[in-house]
């Protein structure tokens, strides 16, 4: 059982500076086994002395305590609105650009909406990977002190009396955010909670209730290759404050943003898997609005402008007018893109990172831009914005499924190339595929790669080759019908493989039959496709199947 750590009060007196606890054990990985370390190690350190925190709960508490008497809260299993997502997120962000730290005081609102009571409530807390990144200082459920156990990514919260089915609870938690430097090595592709010289972004920063899947908490331990990830929707409504900045200071953030005051703003993100922001004093951003009334943005540094043979070059206004393409054929293939908004941000980290209605691509496609589409600016830039549906609409286990997003989004590219720049499909088959030599399983999880190379190879580069594959097999007509039906079954939810081939209709299933061998480790049918799959066949297809 695990041992269940009551919440430390810390306290100033006089001039004894407040300190932060976080314990959490060390968990290492053999092989395929994960192993536990039961030992605890305790990460204290101080917090700024200008005791914004305290100030903060403060000023939070007052806040309360002025606010007009009401009637009697409702009764927590009939204030529910079913239309909205069982989590709701309101949380206070109080930034110091200087230290690039950061004082958050976050409520959870949570609808159980199984059928069964939960006798514990488990976060997913991915700032907590880092060293000192996340230090928790006060938990509380419905106004009070809660017993918890925060082990790497894992915060799990016991509950003094199951919440069940049909009624809600209230987390609240104050807590200090350390985001690292962002630096050479494996440790800079995760810049999105990180800080550069000029960038500070916070990405998978708020703490998430974690997803429920066959009747469990859904959390994966943390790797450096791929992402593992995984999320139900959400509404965000988030106030950012940030201090000691200077007054160039800009937030990009997705969703709507309202501002509050010089540096302060308001952001409300209905309906998103996540919730990321980045800010920076020396952005330039340019936007334009779609002919779908989308509003796209991008932030971008002024290394974005380069000179190649006496030629200006601006990767910025390169990704805006590609950006403004690329939605309006994701949306003719895909399905709509639901957002008033979105926005690219140029990021001081290697490659690309995606984001509910914010994507951040690396600074280094900026400046190696060297003009038109053969290019990874370019490539990135779709690939992301590709990421809008295959994660953002339609989410998926990371970990273990990871071809369901990235197999998707890079194939996505080549149908953007096939578009709008015909003459270069050959070249984007060599460059991104044949080039690589790419072997292995499509859906092979993530912990089965020694390198990054292997996991691509296997997971992105021939999970294109197996959907351009599929699409030989069945046409045009049925493969661009499959993925918009694949996008409408899976919308808001967390699909499984399942979910993509049971779109397949059964007379299509054995066209597909030898691509899927080629391709997948599990491709017997009941794996693919449910215990009913052989009865949905036709006679005739099912002999054929055989």
């Amino acid at each position: 059982m695990r041992r269940m750590i009551r919440i430390l009060t810390l306290c100033i007196i006089g001039a004894i500076v407040l300190a932060g606890c976080n314990l959490a054990r060390i968990r290492l990985r053999e092989g395929a086994n994960e192993v536990v370390d039961s030992r605890l190690r305790l990460q204290a350190s101080p917090l700024p002395a200008t005791a914004t925190l305290g100030a903060l709960i403060r000023e939070v508490s007052e806040r309360a305590a002025t606010q007009p008497p009401t009637e009697a809260r409702p009764s927590r299993c009939v204030d529910v609105v079913a239309a909205r997502p069982a989590r709701q997120v309101d949380a206070d962000v109080r930034i110091n650009y200087e230290t690039k730290s950061a004082q958050v005081v976050q409520v959870i609102k949570f609808v159980n909406r199984e059928s069964q009571p939960l006798g514990e409530m488990v976060l997913d807390v991915q700032a907590n990977q880092w060293e000192e990144g996340f230090q928790l200082l006060e938990l509380t459920v419905n106004d009070q002190p809660a017993a918890y156990e925060l082990v790497v990514n894992r915060l799990y919260v016991k509950l003094d009396a199951p919440l069940k089915s049909g009624c809600w609870l209230e987390l609240e938690l104050k807590f200090h955010l350390q985001p690292r430097e962002i630096r050479d090595g494996l440790r800079s592709y995760r810049g999105f909670f990180g800080y550069s010289p000029r960038q500070l972004n916070l990405g998978h920063f708020l703490p998430a209730v974690a997803a429920r899947l066959d009747g469990g908490w859904r959390i994966h331990e943390p790797i450096g290759i791929g992402e593992q990830v995984v999320y139900e929707v959400a509404d965000w409504r988030v106030r950012v404050s940030v201090e000691n900045a200077a007054d160039t200071l800009v937030l990009a953030a997705p969703g709507a943003v309202s501002a509050l005051a010089p540096a302060a703003w308001d952001v409300k993100l209905l309906n998103s898997r996540d919730f990321a922001i980045s800010l920076s004093e020396e952005w330039r951003a340019v936007e334009l609005r779609t002919a779908d009334d989308v509003i796209v943005e991008v932030y971008a540094f002024s290394d974005a402008q380069i000179f190649a043979n006496g030629v200006r070059l601006d990767g910025a206004d390169h990704v805006l007018q590609e950006t403004e393409k690329a939605l309006a054929l994701y949306n003719q293939l895909f399905g709509r893109y639901e957002r008033a908004r979105f926005v690219i941000v140029q990021g001081d980290f290697p490659d690309g990172m995606e984001f509910t209605g914010l994507v951040f691509v690396g600074g280094a496609w900026f400046t190696h831009f060297d003009g038109g589409p053969r290019n990874y600016l370019t490539l990135i830039s779709v690939h992301e914005i590709a990421h809008q549906w295959w994660y953002a609409r339609v989410g998926n286990d990371s970990a273990l499924n990871p071809w369901l997003d990235e197999a998707l989004a890079t194939y996505s590219e080549y149908l953007y190339i096939e578009a709008h720049y015909p003459a270069d499909k050959n070249w984007w088959w060599s460059f991104r595929v044949a080039g690589f030599f790419p072997q292995g399983m499509v859906d092979s999880d993530v912990y089965e790669f020694a390198t990054a190379r292997e996991y691509i190879n296997a997971v992105y580069l021939r999970g294109v080759q197996m959907l351009h594959n599929l699409r030989v097999d069945i046409g045009d007509d049925a493969f661009f019908q499959l993925l918009r039906a694949y996008v409408s079954a899976g919308a808001g939810k967390i699909a499984d493989p399942t979910m993509f081939w049971r779109q397949l209709p059964p007379e299509q299933r054995h066209l597909t039959a030898a691509t899927r061998m080629e391709y997948l480790r599990g491709h017997e049918d009941g794996a693919l496709f449910g215990a009913a799959a052989i009865d949905d066949l036709t006679p005739d297809a099912a002999k054929q199947e055989e």
